[in-house]
């Protein structure tokens, strides 16, 4: 598996720009320097088949670019996005085209293009570099990018509500609720906006590392606080109307004598059930925390950046090696793993009618038994692979390949 590494100071985005690397995580441990293996896909006695509801294009895709660009259900609707600012709304039952919206016929792009610090040397073919949500509420879609816009669409017509620069690059889904929206910036910025009108409500920020995993956590607004982890490997909670700490806790511990060995960034979203908060962190610990007070409930050791599932009293992993966990949701005690698949990239796991769905980097769909972790199906989209956590809405599980399909699929056997 490779992954995406950044390093990263929050004095500006150009220098941002300018010092992504990319690593490999799978393998910046290792004693030696072999190629990553992958997992041959083995035979199987499928007991699940699916098949595809509908399918249909949005644009080009993310390509090779880290993204965690996702579709979004809101009501009868789906939305969904290419990395360049293509939207489009479809039916959800049908796929049929509602509205299409281009970002570039809605706000400035005069320094919005591809590869824009180093004009004269690339192709300045305009790109929104839309990388964090979408994310559907109040009628509206909210949605990052990597050049620092936050941009508000109405959800009936794809019409601009509101678009504001907040200096950082978004590649994590905002956060909406209690009529705000909050995002988390690569800078190690937590902003929260008005959701109606995207006024700035207020800011707070943290010292980020010298050397980072690409990506960030998204923030999660519940009971008044605004919870997010960062880049050191602290889950933090934020009291929502005025941005002021309330708590913060250590998830992932930097250990080792390098800054690679060190890296202890939390990149998935932190996962609220009943009053009990679940991080994980990369190269660090899974943690449940008390909501009110940040007590530690328990902590496991397991490394992830994917997002957790947490369903039906249990805890569903990707660590950064594509293997899958399956832990009690109440101590952290693993029942079962699954390391069939590693160094396939898979995504975060979803529960998809009564199964625990899974994309990889083929673009592969697995369903996985909840009970026993067994691999119970297996369906080929292709698109040059799956790079983001599918949706799933009622009995339909929704997905994205890098190539730009988005494709609608129901399971025809199978509890």
């Amino acid at each position: 598996m490779q992954v995406f590494k950044q390093l990263k100071k929050a004095a500006s985005m150009l220098t941002v720009g300018l010092m992504t690397v990319t690593l490999s995580g799978c393998s910046i441990f290792s004693d030696d320097d072999e190629e990553i293996k992958i997992a041959p896909l083995q035979p199987i006695n499928q007991s699940v088949a699916a098949k595809v509801k509908w399918q249909r294009s949005v644009g080009d895709g993310v390509g090779d670019y880290f993204s965690r660009l996702n579709p979004v259900v809101y009501g009868d609707t789906i939305f969904a996005a290419d990395r360049q600012g293509r939207i489009k709304a479809f039916n959800k039952n049908n796929g049929k085209t509602i509205w299409t919206q281009d970002l570039h016929s809605l706000i400035n792009v005069n320094e919005a293009t591809e590869e824009s610090w180093f004009s004269g040397i690339f192709s300045q073919t305009f790109s929104a570099r839309i990388s964090g949500g979408l994310v559907a509420s109040y009628d509206k879609l909210y949605l990052g990018t990597e050049n620092g816009d936050l941009i508000a669409l109405e959800a009936e017509t794809g019409e601009l509500a509101w678009h504001t620069e907040v200096g950082n690059e978004i590649n994590s889904d905002p956060a909406v609720g209690e009529n705000r929206v909050v995002v988390h910036t690569t800078g190690g910025k937590v902003i929260s906006f008005d959701a109606a009108s995207g006024e700035q409500q207020w800011f707070y920020e943290y010292q980020t590392p010298m050397l980072s995993i690409r990506g960030s956590s998204a923030p999660t607004i519940a009971n008044g606080g605004v919870m997010v982890g960062d880049d050191n490997g602290s889950a933090t909670v934020l009291i929502a109307k005025n941005g002021q700490q309330a708590w913060s806790q250590r998830v992932g511990q930097p250990t080792g004598s390098t800054e690679l060995e060190a890296l202890a960034d939390i990149d998935a979203n932190p996962v609220l059930v009943g009053s009990v908060v679940y991080m994980i962190a990369y190269n660090g610990e899974l943690a449940a925390l008390e909501l009110r007070s940040g007590e530690v409930r328990w902590k496991r050791d397991y490394s992830a950046f994917e997002n957790l599932l947490v369903h039906g009293g249990r805890i569903y992993l990707t660590n950064h090696e594509s293997h899958i966990y399956a832990l009690n949701q109440q101590g952290g005690i693993e029942l079962w793993s699954n390391n069939q698949m590693f160094g396939r990239k898979l995504t975060g796991p979803v529960w998809h009618d009564g199964f625990i769905a899974l994309g990889d980097l083929e673009g592969y769909l697995h369903w996985i038994d909840p009970a026993s972790g067994n691999i119970e199906g297996r369906y080929e989209i292709g698109g040059d692979g799956i790079y983001a956590q599918p949706i799933v809405d009622g009995n339909t599980l929704y997905t994205q390949t890098r190539d730009g399909d988005l494709v609608a699929i129901e399971l025809t056997a199978g509890n």
